[in-house]
């Protein structure tokens, strides 16, 4: 390539690196995002409480011949909800003490209030044996917890009468269960049994019996999730780890972290709540909903589903960072999520008792666990179009570490390569052959050119007939380096989140889920050398790579540098598996260089 051709791929890399600051300081403002349209007024519905118990809710008693409430409906969205300050604060109305019990199993210990019938602590404690076992810290003996005080898990919420963090009545208790009882002055009875199974699962039985002379009407009330917030060594992540997922009957799991940003206005730091799917559109029912951060999840499943979910937000300190180590850029990470479900309207006649189920999972994104937990839980995991392949990869990887000595994640990391590396080297071995054999016709290819410039049409059936006498494919090259694209992609989506991979160490590498950031609190950038030794690889094998095109070969020098770039702060594993593939790649092409030697050009 001639020197003045690298003028514009220069550009285009440039402009590459710099449009996150060119679309933050140009592009959006002058062409702002358009906003949903908003349907056509809809009939008044005024005072229709929140669905959270940030929000107090009561509801007159019904008249016993009238009507239950009509349900929402595409022309009639819902108010936006609203959200309550000083969620720290006990309410004025409570007034008898706390009383807290713990329920407790060999995974997980949760701490239950009274004042609000809810989950207020959880701890992973996992005491069965180590592999379950998820410390808070690199190193620490504690285990990961969820301090849910000022927003109880699995609490009820929106009843009428039915107050914020209203104080119930414990009527019984053992070390796996608690049931609450709580009178509503409308003649509503609540009672509810929690009851801690053998997994990192929360079983919930509700009962709403009306004690009173008149029906009641059952609207905009549910269950609500505790708030998740980013782990210790997450908080100056620039990245979006927190997350909102929801399954409506047989579709697909929706993901709706990507929508936070449109959701919640920057200039509100409080903690702000929108109806999924967004302001303007129509509720949608809610199989579950899961409130996730990067490795722990709580999944909230009502036994009939919810009519609608409310997702709830607030915005963390700005994060200052640089764009490729070249722009510097701000990023306003969310710092804690939480939702709420609502459960279908319903009238309670009089004497009548409405009993409900639900469950709540509170534990680890581990693929087998919420697989058993529900359908389709597993896929909080966010494998992606690539799910299938992601999937036997971490099986694979997971059994692995599981029984090869050392068991040691950084070995499985490197044996799945080898494992990949033998699957794929009879079409890496094909597409090799291939361009060696192109090489021979080079200059046959280029007599033709030369002879028949002036008749692309007949240089191309030439190039053909060429092709077919030597019994070379065109793309015998690069349909090998096709296939094996979706392995990478499955790859790259499972060991970036992998809860496998948090805290497992290798050689020097303390945590295989980060970079390996050494000397980060002495030098100004970390040193990170699996990327460093990736791109030095990549340009071995781009030099012993056998091409065609001495053009296409100076434009793939440029490919480590790309790549050591892009790699330098992706989770150490990934770099781990692309350096063994790299070497894997240059003793193959060693061993094909000396069984094969370069050929002689061909002749016609």
């Amino acid at each position: 390539m001639k020197k003045k051709d690298w003028i514009p791929v220069a550009i285009l890399f440039i402009l590459l690196l710099a449009y996150p600051q060119i679309d933050k300081a140009v592009v959006s403002k002058f062409f702002p995002p358009k906003e949903a349209p908003v349907p056509a007024a809809a009939p008044a519905q005024t005072d229709i409480p929140a669905q959270t118990d940030l929000v107090a809710a009561e509801t007159d008693l019904v008249a016993p011949d009238a009507p239950p409430p009509p349900a929402p409906t595409p022309e009639q969205p819902l108010p936006e909800p609203a959200v309550e300050e000083h969620l720290n604060s006990v309410p004025d109305h409570v007034k008898a003490p706390e009383e807290r019990h713990v329920l407790a199993n060999d995974r997980l210990e949760l701490t239950l209030s009274s004042h609000g019938a809810g989950v207020v602590h959880a701890a992973l404690i996992a005491q069965r044996h180590d592999a379950l076992r998820y410390p808070a810290e690199a190193g620490s003996d504690t285990p990961v917890s969820f301090d849910f005080s000022d927003r109880p898990a699995a609490a009820p919420v929106g009843y009428p009468g039915l107050r914020a963090r209203d104080d119930f009545e414990v009527t019984d208790t053992d070390a796996k269960s608690i049931t609450y009882r709580k009178a509503l002055p409308n003649g509503l009875v609540l009672s509810r049994t929690l009851t801690l199974g053998e997994t990192y699962q929360l079983r919930i039985h509700e009962t709403i019996q009306n004690t009173s002379a008149a029906p009641i009407a059952l609207r905009q009330y549910g269950l609500q999730a505790g708030f998740m917030d980013n782990l210790p060594g997450e908080r100056k992540e620039r990245t979006p780890l927190l997350g909102i997922d929801t399954l409506t009957g047989s579709e697909s799991v929706k993901y709706w972290a990507k929508k936070f940003s449109k959701w919640f206005p920057l200039k509100d730091r409080s903690v702000q709540a929108q109806r999924i799917p967004g302001p303007g559109k129509a509720v949608i029912p809610v199989d579950w909903v899961a409130v996730k951060n990067k490795y722990f999840a709580q999944i909230l499943t009502p036994e009939n589903g919810a009519d609608s979910c409310t997702a709830l937000a607030a915005y963390g300190e700005p994060v200052q960072s640089s764009f490729m180590f070249l722009f510097p850029r701000t990023d306003h990470p969310i710092d804690r999520v939480s939702a709420t479900l609502t459960l279908p309207d319903y009238v309670l006649a009089e004497g009548q008792i409405l009993t409900q189920n639900a469950t709540l999972y509170i534990g680890p994104k581990v693929y087998e666990e919420l697989k058993a937990n529900g359908p389709h839980q597993e896929d909080v995991l966010q494998l992606g179009f690539w799910r299938p392949i992601g999937i036997l990869i971490l099986k694979i990887m997971v059994w692995i570490q599981a029984h090869i000595w050392p068991y040691s994640y950084g070995l499985a990391i490197i044996m799945l390569t080898f494992f990949i590396r033998i699957v794929f080297w009879p079409l890496n071995h094909k597409s090799m052959v291939s361009t060696r054999r192109m090489q021979e016709v080079q200059p046959l290819i280029a007599a033709l050119k030369e002879k028949h410039k002036s008749d692309p049409q007949k240089q191309q059936q030439e190039m053909m007939a060429l092709y077919k006498e030597h019994k070379i494919n065109p793309m015998g090259g690069c349909l090998p380096m096709l296939i094996q694209i979706p392995v990478f992609f499955a790859l790259f989506v499972v060991l970036r989140g992998a809860i496998e991979l948090r805290f497992s160490s290798f050689l020097w590498i303390g945590d295989l889920s980060t970079p390996e950031n050494l000397f980060k609190d002495v030098l100004p950038i970390a040193i990170n050398i699996l990327p460093i030794f990736m791109g030095l690889t990549m340009w071995i094998q781009q030099k012993l790579t056998p091409t065609s095109d001495p053009q296409q070969q100076k434009m793939m020098m440029m490919m480590p540098v790309i790549f050591t770039v892009m790699f330098y702060s992706f989770p150490s594993g990934l770099s781990l598996y692309w350096s063994t593939n790299q070497v894997l790649m240059i003793v193959q092409l060693l061993w094909m260089k000396k069984r094969h030697p370069t050929p002689a050009p061909a002749s016609r």
